[in-house]
């Protein structure tokens, strides 16, 4: 299998191909190719889930405040309740979903990244578009990294189906673009349970922690894992993910934690 990252899907009018060439590149062109892969299949992860992205975009686009963090800080938990229930209809199961989606475009609309972007690296990587027809695959190869998940496409494919495997796409994605940028990520993580520690999950705890972030001690990438493991540590995850499908669809199965398993 040749140096590369290639992503395709072809579904319901959604037509995206892209083919990385990594037999040359350094871990930060891969970062990059990882980061832009993922900015396609996060929010089509969340399209095909089940839930009324509409009911959230609007109830986002009405919240006050110049910040993630003033919006989040003023918003009323029981509104947001009320409106994830009302997203998610009769999949009741789904509300963790749409409070992924809904955390996703609050930090969208404020310009708070919580994940790598492509446009935080700089990347000589060559890519060009394809044609993918009737199918969804990763497939990847860089050193010792392998990742190849793929599904065809047919009439009895179901877009819950279809969201679990770009939900399992972008999780690939969303941790190998941080494990490429080569940040300190014990480090980040260690200073990300101190700024979490004793905070329970709340809005308003979201929002005081984007206040409290010590932005001025970090460069870009790394105030983004910052974030992004503060954000873990409080069970928010703002991206789509295969847990966030789980109770709702018992044969999506969310991940194996990382790392080797005890043994029985």
């Amino acid at each position: 299998m040749p140096e590369e990252l290639r992503f395709e899907m072809d579904y319901k009018g959604e037509k995206h191909g892209y083919h990385y060439n990594l037999a040359s590149a350094d871990e930060q062109d891969v970062a990059n190719a990882t980061a832009a892969v993922s900015q396609t299949t996060n929010p089509l992860g969340f399209l095909y889930a089940g839930f009324s992205l509409e009911k959230v975009d609007s109830f986002v686009e009405g919240m006050e405040g110049s910040s993630a963090s003033e919006a989040l800080n003023a918003v009323s938990s029981s509104d947001v309740r009320s409106m994830l229930k009302e997203s998610v209809g009769e999949k009741a199961k789904l509300a963790p979903a749409a409070e992924a989606y809904f955390f996703h475009r609050v930090f969208s609309k404020h310009s708070l990244p919580a994940l790598v972007g492509p446009d935080m690296l700089d990347s000589s990587a060559p890519m060009e578009k394809t044609h993918p027809k009737d199918r969804i695959a990763l497939l990847a190869k860089y050193k010792s990294w392998v990742a190849i998940k793929k599904m065809s496409i047919d009439s009895s494919v179901q877009d819950y189906e279809v969201s679990g495997i770009l939900c399992a796409i972008n999780e690939t994605l969303v941790r190998k673009a941080f494990d490429f940028t080569q940040v300190d990520q014990v480090a980040l993580e260690t200073e990300a349970k101190k700024l979490t520690k004793g905070k329970r999950k709340s809005y308003s705890a979201v929002g005081e922690l984007l206040s409290i972030l010590p932005e001025q001690k970090w460069n870009q990438l790394e105030n983004t894992y910052l974030l992004f493991s503060a954000l873990s540590s409080m069970n928010v995850r703002p991206y789509a993910h295969r847990e966030m499908l789980s109770k709702q669809y018992k044969d999506i199965k969310p991940p194996k934690p990382r790392g080797r398993m005890p043994k029985a």
